[in-house]
């Protein structure tokens, strides 16, 4: 639990005598390869910290073909940082690509020990200026980018995820589709 303490809650100001009743908050849970964590359309009430696995965030459009918004790993963090998410359901679904294994803690249960100890905010305004980031970011490289280049930068930036999301999910995520990922990959190769 040490590790995830330090890595979800450095930021907010934690006192050491009080992360025994945050731990009291989570619970572990195994998901399988492929199992949907949560469905568009519903609320999103828990935050995950991710032990093990890998995880996708994706939209379905009404043919059923999804598109990848993101990943995350190892030691990374999922909760419902737009208030909309937890109130009226979210418009994306998230699903494991591989077993994941995450401690799991209600966000309400969260919000309110951390605004007891008026910590909420500090703790919310780091994951949204982060999260804000990283939209930001990958807007850029969807519209200023070429495709070779996102992909180039993609590898650059996590070569360890790229042997871990199948193809299909990274050209999704890419905005490619398998075929020019195939050909991108090949003429990057040479």
């Amino acid at each position: 639990m040490q590790p995830m303490l330090d890595q979800v809650f450095k930021n907010a100001g934690i006192q050491v005598g009080d992360e025994d009743a945050l731990v009291r908050l989570f619970s572990y849970r195994l998901f399988s390869a492929r199992e949907p964590v949560l469905q568009s359309g519903q609320a999103w009430r828990q935050l995950y910290y991710i032990q093990s696995g890998l995880i996708r965030l994706f939209y379905t459009d009404e043919d059923g073909n999804d598109y990848n918004k993101g990943f995350f790993r190892e030691r990374h963090c999922l909760w419902p940082v737009a208030p909309r998410d937890r109130e009226q359901g979210v418009l994306f679904s998230i699903a494991t690509i591989e077993p994941t294994e995450v401690l799991v803690c209600d966000i309400d249960a969260l919000y309110h020990h951390l605004e007891a100890q008026g910590l909420w905010q500090r703790f919310a305004l780091y994951y949204a200026e982060r999260l804000l980031e990283s939209k930001f970011q990958r807007e850029h490289d969807l519209l200023t980018m070429k495709a070779r280049e996102r992909y180039i930068k993609l590898k650059a930036d996590l070569p360890d995820l790229i042997a871990r999301i199948p193809d299909y999910h990274l050209a999704s995520y890419l905005g490619v589709t398998n075929v020019s990922l195939s050909r991108l990959k090949r003429g990057i190769n040479k």
